[in-house]
């Protein structure tokens, strides 16, 4: 008989999430019409969930809603009502309750009888609430349902809470354990706490831990206090005292709590968990009270599961800073090793992180179990390179962090070397490129571990959009981080405002200037005045994932400037960009087709415009699309064309009307053969294909004469005008006509 058995009576365990039928569930209702609050107060009044019956609170305002809250913690269930003191009263509770009071547990039910005045979609995403019911379709039964279903979510996301709160305690407990996480600690404490409970100040005890079918003598005294110290670590049979061996024989073949000689000893297993039992001695010279059994008996759940613990622990440990795939130390590994790091240790340490690029299209290319291989063999690799004294760890798919010694000089020649040697997979040969960055741990003085690996991790991000294989760390790369968060923000404020336009810079036929249409370019002012370029904003909006609304909105303004255009009497086509990120996806072209019409544009007075090295990477995914388009009216225009890809596999079905000669061609007639031939071949192509081509970046008389000489038609660029507000463009157009 063990300890949680009938010797002690113990009461049967209840049923997850449940409590005692006396303890009541409490409910919040806070709505200013007196009537409406009773009536909600009745009807809950006899409800019972889980055998437990309901306290109901009431409130009629925000504020005295926010008191009653702040003085009940344990508050299952909010009815709330959106309109009170002013129409948003309710939701602007709803934030103090999760962000003020910090109560993310309570479940919050909106009520309405105005549900115009807070759409009911709107509301669900923008706040934290739970449910959201019109009053008028909130029956008596259906009311009594929520409440119940809601309570239960409650009681489980509660016992959830609690549970994950004695885990960590658990684990916090553990972690002050020595390196080697033995139970020493854990059995001392249970043997003062045991102590404790029963009044023993100088009665020696000690804690002794067998192996299954081994022999008693042979269990080992893991700890003690006052008389028994001295055994500590040594085996059973170096005790002296005949009657206290007896006394652990006897409960050892028991397996059970018994009384012997002046002893009482308690028995634990954690059997299920791996073969190892214990054994508790306490020496009382007496049998227990039952006051101090009732005691033991609730202590004892706790030390039961504590050896269970403490044996799950080193799975546990292995599971929480162990990679499964490699065996090796994984993220929450190295977030406690920077946390161990005494400042004298950080003045000389660097963390490094290792990024494979194109890990994605590796494993589309070679399957999961390749990519496997390559990140055991780089691991190797970097190991046989760095040596012991560099700590390795896993934290991304495609990442190793690295924790090293400024003296090992980790650096870009290192790397460049490093990643020049071939990873030997399958008896093959592969080469990898990556991006590498290093973060000075001396410069990190105040910062937390999680904050210097996001920091590492961020620099990463700044070497890719810099297209760089290595970056090291320095203070004005934060700087710029923080600079370009702020102008994130600025920008997700500017699409939403008025503060992103667009210019129109002219189209001419280059033999008299003739207007032939409009280009459409992207423009941000803020609101101070500056003007952020293009060059800055566009790869801002496209890393961001921003850049499907920034096209969108050029394209609604584009669509308003034909309006205004045909008003003043000129009708030619405006051409617009689109990102390459929103030609891919699935709905972009029937998105795109639905906007034209909504805006009562026809397709042909349009022109999409896409740069050479999209329409060649994603070829088979939107030509299809583009041709629909072509089909409907609208021009497609190559932009850049001559810089990118070679496009030459393609040109026979290139799906697209226009090619545009990039100005950097332009840039250097007169002055380069080899440009002045691909300015020729490009217009032959257009002849042989029927393309029509246009220059773009003309700047000079001398250029749009060598064009003309060639046979090119069209042309756009400073020496005609520059990109300029719609009212500049119509005035320049009517300049022209005159």
């Amino acid at each position: 008989m063990s300890l949680d058995e009938a010797l002690f009576d113990f009461m049967p365990e209840t049923e997850p999430g449940t409590a005692l039928a006396s303890q009541q569930w409490k409910i919040l209702s806070v709505e200013d019409d007196a009537g409406y609050q009773a009536s909600l107060l009745f009807a809950l009044e006899s409800l019972e969930v889980l055998g437990r019956s309901v306290q109901l609170l009431s409130a009629s305002s925000a504020f005295e809603a926010t008191q009653i809250i702040a003085h009940h913690p344990d508050i299952s269930v909010i009815l709330l009502d959106v309109v009170m003191e002013d129409d948003e009263a309710g939701l602007r509770l709803v934030g103090t309750i999760r962000e003020v009071i910090g109560n993310s547990a309570v479940r919050i039910i909106l009520l309405t009888g105005q549900p115009g005045m807070a759409p009911r979609d709107d509301v669900m995403q923008r706040y934290d609430i739970d449910d959201y019911w019109c009053k008028s379709e909130l029956t008596n039964d259906h009311l009594l349902t929520v409440i119940t279903c809601n309570i239960r979510t409650w009681d489980h996301l509660t016992q959830l809470t609690r549970a994950r709160q004695g885990l960590q305690m658990v684990i916090d407990a553990s972690e002050s354990i020595s390196s080697k996480r033995d139970i020493a600690s854990f059995t001392h404490a249970v043997l003062i706490e045991i102590g404790h409970i029963l009044g023993i100040e100088k009665g020696g005890i000690l804690c002794a831990l067998l192996q299954t079918q081994s022999p008693i003598e042979e269990a080992a005294v893991l700890a003690a206090t006052d008389d028994f110290k001295k055994f500590v670590g040594r085996p059973l049979n170096a005790i002296e005292s005949s009657e206290l061996r007896e006394a652990f024989r006897q409960a050892a073949s028991r397996r059970e709590h018994c009384f012997v000689n002046g002893y009482s000893l308690f028995y634990f297993s954690s059997t299920a968990v791996d073969p190892r039992e214990y054994l508790v001695l306490m020496k009382t010279q007496r049998p227990l009270l039952d006051t101090e059994i009732n005691l033991l008996q609730v202590f004892s759940e706790n030390v039961s599961t504590g050896f269970t613990n403490v044996a799950l622990y080193n799975r546990l440990t292995e599971l929480a800073y162990s990679d499964p795939l490699l065996g090796i130390p994984n993220r929450n590994w190295l977030l406690r090793e920077l946390g161990n790091l005494s400042q004298a240790d950080r003045q000389q340490a660097e963390l490094v992180v290792l990024e494979i690029d194109d890990f994605t299209d590796i494993g589309i290319a070679f399957g999961e179990p390749f990519c496997n291989d390559l990140l055991y063999c780089l691991y190797r690799q970097l190991v046989s390179a760095l040596g012991p004294d560099c700590a390795i760890a896993r934290i991304d798919r495609n990442s190793f962090a690295l924790l090293a010694s400024a003296e090992q000089q980790l650096d870009q020649a290192f790397f460049s070397r490093f990643l020049s040697e071939p990873l030997v997979i399958a008896d093959a040969e592969h080469r990898i490129a990556a991006t590498v960055t290093v973060v000075a741990l001396s410069l990190q003085r105040d910062r937390q571990p999680d904050q210097i690996l996001r920091l590492a991790e961020s620099t990463v991000e700044t070497a890719h959009r810099k297209k760089l294989g290595y970056l090291a760390y320095s203070p004005d790369l934060e700087q710029d981080i923080a600079s370009r968060y702020a102008l994130l923000s600025d920008l997700r404020s500017a699409l939403s405002g008025q503060n992103l336009y667009l210019e129109l810079q002219p189209k001419v036929r280059l033999s008299d200037g003739k207007l032939l249409g409009f280009e459409a370019l992207a423009r941000w002012k803020l609101p101070n005045g500056d003007q952020i370029p293009p060059s800055q904003f566009i790869p801002l909006a496209e890393t961001s994932g921003l850049i499907g609304r920034l096209d969108q909105t050029i394209l609604l303004q584009s669509c308003q400037a034909l309006h205004v255009l045909k008003a003043a009497g000129i009708e030619v086509p405006i051409a617009f960009n689109v990102s390459s990120s929103e030609l891919i996806q699935p709905r972009f072209f029937n998105r795109m087709l639905a906007l034209i019409r909504e805006a009562g544009i026809r397709p042909d007075q349009l022109e999409l415009e896409i740069t050479e090295t999209q329409a060649v990477e994603d070829y088979t995914r939107i030509s299809p699309n583009l041709r629909k388009l072509i089909a409907l009216g609208m021009k497609v225009s190559i932009d850049d064309f001559g810089i990118g890809y070679s496009s030459l596999s393609h040109i026979t079905d290139l799906a697209a009307t226009t090619l545009k000669i990039d100005k950097s061609f332009i840039d250097r007639l007169g002055h380069s053969q080899a440009d002045e031939q691909v300015v020729e071949m490009i217009l032959r192509l257009g002849e042989c294909f029927g393309f029509s081509i246009i220059a773009e970046g003309i700047e000079t008389e001398e250029q749009r004469t060598a064009l003309a000489s060639r046979g090119c038609l069209q042309g756009q660029g400073y020496l005609f005008a520059r990109p300029m507000p719609l009212p500049q463009a119509i005035e320049w157009a009517r300049a022209q006509t005159a």
